[in-house]
């Protein structure tokens, strides 16, 4: 007679231990696909954010240099007169709304195209509005992308500043 050899099974299975199982495998895969997807749309909100806060620093940027131009342009006291406006302020500082020429990022990728709207904010005398009795203006600033260079929520991209200039002596 022969003798049968018994083999030695896991006590807590009923057959041995040979790995994962198809079950297992899939239920693991699936977990590992949704929690890159998620990872993944994360990253890509990230770097659609990351690229406004560039536009915007750039557009800061440009705003800043619109902003020392203004502050250095002629605003001085004169004869109070319309004749004798010129004398003492740049007609670029006249109330109204100026289309300045397109600025260039310091990175030299993109153009900003800027709009000045200044608005005459003085205490004028009873029934003067003119120019010449002007003392304080507030100039709106504004950087906007040109038509097309960006889409999406980038398109309506726009940065601007409010500054108070008053007319020095």
């Amino acid at each position: 007679m022969m003798k049968v050899k018994k083999i030695k099974r896991n006590a807590n299975h009923s057959q041995p231990n040979r790995g994962f199982t198809l079950v297992e495998v899939i239920v693991a895969a699936s977990i590992m696909i949704v929690l890159c997807v998620g990872v993944l749309s994360v990253f890509s909100y990230v770097v659609k954010i990351n690229r406004g806060e560039n536009l915007r620093t750039q557009a800061q940027s440009v705003l800043q240099q619109e902003t020392e131009y203004y502050r250095s342009l002629k605003f001085i006291p004169g004869a109070q007169t319309i004749a004798d406006l010129p004398n003492h302020r740049n007609a670029e500082m006249y109330a109204g709304t100026h289309i300045r020429p397109d600025r260039t990022s310091a990175d030299g990728k993109r153009n900003f195209k800027i709009t000045v709207t200044i608005t005459n904010k003085s205490y004028l005398p009873a029934g003067t509005t003119d120019e010449a009795h002007c003392t304080l203006k507030e100039m709106k600033i504004e950087a906007k992308l040109p038509s097309g260079q960006e889409v999406g929520w980038l398109a309506n991209l726009k940065t601007e500043v409010t500054i108070l200039r008053s007319r020095s002596n």
